[in-house]
């Protein structure tokens, strides 16, 4: 019954039911949501087929991998959220994306962000290897009546964030859990000696309270006026949230106000579970600059997962790949340098990246293309910087 499926589900079924339908002009909104990375290029190989049968095609989505993979053009829209949107002249796929991440419409002569994101090529894990390792995790084991998950030992420093990634319903989240301490593992100890704050998946907005009363609640005192304020709040743009209710918040409201919660408690270990989920393109990308700076500054750690490949190749220093059967049995390896965690992801899912030479940001190489063969013949499915 459509009332069982998840969300996920849901969503597959809707892209199927309107490709399905025979058109001449098809619109997508969102394909992306609730889908992990696997599911995300199927709905895209569906969506790309319409266009081979020489229909039109118009989506809209905020993954900018996915973005990149399905589009031939693409048109910006600017302006102020909830007041105004402009909408820009076409541009090819990779002059759109850059120019998006620049802020700046060369033709158009138009500044709509007064800063640009840059894709820097980010640490690797070689400069953490003399930090200080903050949480040490044996190999674990959790089994459920029909499900299990195993994972590899393995470690996180101060000031590395480490990021998960895998196909749905294989663990990823249980293994955040045991790691939190919310969860106990059937196999395996936890170091119960440093402090974790942990933001989970599903955020609860089913309460009348004010966004400052939970805000003041996480911080241990008052927010208002606060250095707390200046260095979490006011990043995270959630201000202007203050005397609104809980219930009353949008998605991608909710979801800041979570993540910056999770940052106000003290801790050393800050998980977060799916931070880019609602979010749009720029808040996705100024949270995850944001969870680094705060992790290096305050020599802290963040464990992260998300299904946004742009975004946790931003923000990700090591990461652990979650393999297996979905719903069956997962397993996560041991912290992996960012490079052999990608290739191998990147294989799993059959696609290779490479690096734009003006923004250094992942784009996808279309399938079957001189270089998706080329790197899939050596073996590097992840660019090589």
């Amino acid at each position: 019954h459509v009332k069982e499926l998840s969300g996920g589900e849901l969503q597959r079924i809707s892209v199927a039911a309107a490709a399905s339908r025979d058109a001449d002009f098809y619109f997508f909104d969102e394909p992306s949501s609730y889908n992990d990375v696997f599911q995300r290029r199927g709905v895209a190989r569906v969506i790309h087929g319409l266009a081979n049968i020489g229909k039109s095609v118009m989506v809209v989505e905020h993954d900018l991998t996915l973005l990149d993979f399905l589009s031939d053009y693409i048109e910006i829209l600017y302006g102020e959220p909830a007041a105004y949107g402009i909408v820009s002249g076409i541009l090819s796929t990779k002059v759109g994306i850059n120019v998006f991440l620049d802020g700046y419409l060369p033709n158009e002569n138009v500044r709509f962000r007064d800063k640009k994101f840059s894709f820097d090529v980010s640490t690797s894990a070689e400069d953490f290897e003399k930090g200080e390792t903050l949480i040490k995790y044996p190999a674990l084991k959790r089994n459920y009546p029909a499900f299990s998950v195993s994972v590899e030992e393995g470690q996180v420093r101060r000031g590395e964030v480490m990021g998960i990634m895998g196909a749905n319903a294989l663990g990823k989240t249980t293994m955040m859990k045991m790691i939190a301490g919310v969860e106990k593992p059937d196999e395996g100890v936890v170091d119960k000696a440093i402090t974790i704050s942990y933001k989970p998946q599903y955020i609860p907005n089913d309460y009348d309270v004010e966004v400052l009363s939970v805000l003041d609640k996480a911080n241990g005192g008052p927010i208002f006026g606060s250095i707390e304020e200046e260095q979490i709040v006011d990043p995270l743009k959630i201000k202007k949230l203050y005397n609104k209710s809980i219930k009353n918040l949008s998605g991608g409201e909710l979801q800041k106000v979570a993540v910056a919660t999770c940052l106000l408690k003290k801790a050393d270990v800050y998980a977060l579970d799916e931070p880019s989920a609602f979010l749009d393109v720029e808040d996705r990308i100024a949270v995850a600059k944001f969870i680094q700076r705060f992790v290096r500054s305050y020599a802290k750690s963040a464990i992260i997962i998300d299904h946004d490949i742009q975004l946790m190749d931003l923000i990700s220093d090591t990461m652990v790949i979650f393999e297996g059967e979905s719903g069956k049995h997962g397993h996560g390896t041991s912290p992996l340098s960012k490079s052999d965690a990608m290739n191998r992801f990147l294989n799993s899912l059959d696609i290779t990246f490479r690096r734009d030479e003006q923004t250094l940001r992942p784009r996808v190489n279309k399938t079957g293309s001189r270089l998706d063969k080329q790197q899939k013949d050596t073996g590097h499915y992840y660019y090589k910087n």
